[in-house]
C-alpha cells in the first residue's frame, strides 16, 4: 500500500512551470497541545481511557517546530524538524486485571522531514519519524489486587506527509494528511520496578502503522490545530510465554502555537511546479453501516451472532480530470461479536482460530460467558470513475463506482469472561470495490455509497459521506 500511495502521486509527475511569490528561509513554532480524548485497546482484553471532561487540567503537552525552506535547482523545498511532548492522565480497565484510575503515560515524538512543494497547494514530505511512551505504574496495584509495572514502547517509522493549502471561506488553512509505516518497535514490561518479583521482559514489534490529520488554521497571530492520531500495532514477539498482544490507539486533541520568524522570510519569484498534476483536491468523513462476515451460522442455545456495527471513514482525493477521481482512505468497520454459554454450539467456515476447524466443524462453549470478537480496519486507494446524470446551477449530480486496493488488518479476540483471553491477526492486500450516488452543491459534496471489501474476513459498508473541494 506505501508503493501504491507513492507511485499513485509521482507518477503524475512531468513538466516543469514558473510561478511567483514564494517565500524562503528559517522559521520556529512553539505551543500548547491539549488531548481531549485518549483510548489505547487491546481490544477486549484492556484498555487507558480518558476524556479532557475528567482530566482538563492534566492532558498538556508542549510542541516545537522548525522548518528551513530553500530552493535546490529552482525547486521549493523544505527541511521539517517537528517534536512533541503530551502527558496524559487516564483510567485503567481489565478483564482480568481489575481496574484502576488517575494513572499518567508520557509520549515523546521527534520527526525530520524533507519535502518539495509539487504544486501550488500541495508539498509532499517523507522523512524518519521516532515515538516513544512510558507508563510509570510500577509498584501501584489494581482493584483486584494486581501488581502493576512500568510499561515503555518505542517505534521508529517512515512518514509519508502531504501538507495541502485548503481555504475554507475566510480561514486560510492547511490540511495536513500523514501514513507513518512502523519498520521497528521495541516493548518492555519492567516487572521488577517498584518491588516486582517477576523478571522484566522484553519484546520486538516491528509492524504497525499511523494515520494523522490536522488542519490549522491562523488567527490573530497564532494557530490553532485540531488534530486526529490512530495508531494500529501489531502482536510482539513471543518471550517465554508472554507476549504484547495488538493494539490500536485513537486520539483527538488541539494545538495552540505561535510561529516566529515570518517577518524575516525571503519572497523569491522562481520557484518551480509541477505543471501536470491536478491541484483541486477534497477532503471528508463518513458513517458506515457495516457487516462482517464471522464464518459462525446455525446457532444454538443461548448463542448470538451480531456482525453488524458503526463504522467511521476518513478520506481525501484528487480530481484528476472531471470523469475520475483518485481517493484515498481510513476505514474502521467497528466489531462483530458471537457469544455463547457452556453447552451451546456454533457452526463455523472454517476461518475461526486461524483454520483450526475445518469448513462446517460445529464448535461447543465448554463455559459461560464466551465471546469472539472480530475488530477490522483499513487503509485504501482507489480510482472512482463519475459520470453526471443532472446538473443544474445549484447542483451537480453523479453517480460513480469505486475500484481498489486496501492493506488491511483484524484482530479477532476470544474472551472467556475475567478467566483467559486469546489473539489471533490476520493482515494482508486485497481488492475492493463499490458503487455509488454524489450530490454537490459549490464546494460540499454529500455521498451515498456500497462497497465490499476482501479481507480475511470479508466485510461490506453501506455509507453516506460528506467532503469539501477545495
Amino acid at each position: 500500500m506505501r508503493k501504491i500511495i507513492l507511485i499513485a502521486i509521482l507518477t503524475s509527475i512531468f513538466q516543469l512551470n514558473l510561478i511567483a511569490d514564494d517565500k524562503i528561509g528559517m522559521t520556529n513554532e512553539f505551543g500548547l497541545q491539549i488531548t481531549g480524548s485518549y483510548d489505547y485497546n487491546e481490544p477486549e482484553f484492556m484498555h487507558n481511557k480518558s476524556e479532557l471532561q475528567d482530566h482538563w487540567s492534566d492532558n498538556f503537552g508542549l510542541v516545537y517546530n522548525f522548518k528551513n525552506s530553500f530552493l535546490l535547482n529552482d525547486f521549493l523545498t523544505e527541511f521539517e524538524l517537528d517534536a512533541d511532548f503530551r502527558r496524559i492522565k487516564y483510567d485503567y480497565w481489565s478483564d482480568q486485571s481489575g481496574t484502576d484510575e488517575d494513572l499518567r503515560n508520557d509520549t515523546f515524538n521527534l520527526r525530520a522531514l524533507y519535502g518539495f512543494q509539487l504544486t501550488d497547494k500541495l508539498m509532499l514530505k517523507s522523512g524518519l519519524g521516532y515515538r516513544s511512551l512510558k507508563d510509570p505504574g510500577g509498584g501501584t496495584f489494581t482493584s483486584t489486587g494486581a501488581f502493576a509495572y512500568d510499561r515503555i514502547q518505542e517505534y521508529r517509522y517512515i512518514p509519508i506527509l502531504a501538507e495541502l493549502n485548503m481555504p475554507i471561506n475566510s480561514i486560510d488553512g492547511k490540511l495536513k494528511l500523514e501514513y507513518d509505516h512502523v519498520f521497528y518497535g521495541y516493548n518492555a514490561s519492567l516487572l521488577s520496578v517498584g518491588g516486582g518479583a517477576n523478571k522484566d521482559l522484553h519484546f520486538r514489534n516491528d509492524d504497525g502503522y499511523m494515520v494523522k490529520a490536522s488542519y490549522k488554521i491562523p488567527y490573530e497571530g497564532f494557530h490553532l490545530e485540531p488534530y486526529y492520531e490512530f495508531q494500529s500495532i501489531e502482536e510482539s514477539t513471543v518471550t517465554g510465554s508472554s507476549q504484547e498482544p495488538s493494539n490500536t490507539t485513537d486520539e483527538f486533541g488541539i494545538k495552540l502555537t505561535k510561529k516566529l520568524g515570518d517577518n524575516k522570510l525571503t519572497s523569491i519569484s522562481k520557484a518551480k511546479r509541477i505543471s501536470k498534476i491536478s491541484d483541486n483536491y477534497y477532503f471528508g468523513f463518513g458513517l458506515m453501516q457495516t457487516e462482517v462476515d464471522s464464518g459462525f451460522s446455525a446457532p444454538t442455545g443461548t448463542t448470538a451472532i451480531d456482525e453488524k456495527d458503526w463504522g467511521q471513514q476518513l478520506f481525501a482525493g484528487i480530481n484528476l480530470n472531471e470523469y475520475l477521481d483518485l481517493e484515498f482512505a481510513f476505514n474502521k468497520f467497528g466489531e462483530t461479536i458471537m457469544s455463547c454459554n457452556n453447552a451451546d454450539t456454533v457452526v463455523t467456515d472454517g476461518k475461526y482460530n486461524q483454520g483450526a476447524n475445518s469448513a462446517g466443524s460445529t464448535l461447543t462453549c465448554g463455559a459461560n460467558n464466551i465471546s469472539v470478537n472480530i475488530h477490522s480496519n483499513s487503509l485504501s486507494a482507489a480510482l472512482k470513475p463519475k459520470f453526471d446524470v443532472a446538473v443544474n446551477n445549484a447542483l451537480d449530480v453523479s453517480v460513480f463506482g469505486t475500484i481498489g486496493v486496501t492493506q488491511w488488518d483484524q484482530s479477532e479476540t476470544t474472551l472467556t469472561a475475567g478467566t483467559a483471553t486469546s489473539v489471533a491477526n490476520y493482515s494482508g492486500h486485497d481488492p475492493f470495490y463499490g458503487i455509488g450516488v454524489t450530490a454537490q452543491q459549490n464546494a460540499l459534496s454529500f455521498s451515498f455509497e456500497f462497497e465490499e471489501h476482501d479481507m480475511y474476513y470479508d466485510a461490506k459498508a453501506i455509507g453516506t459521506s460528506i467532503s469539501y473541494k477545495f
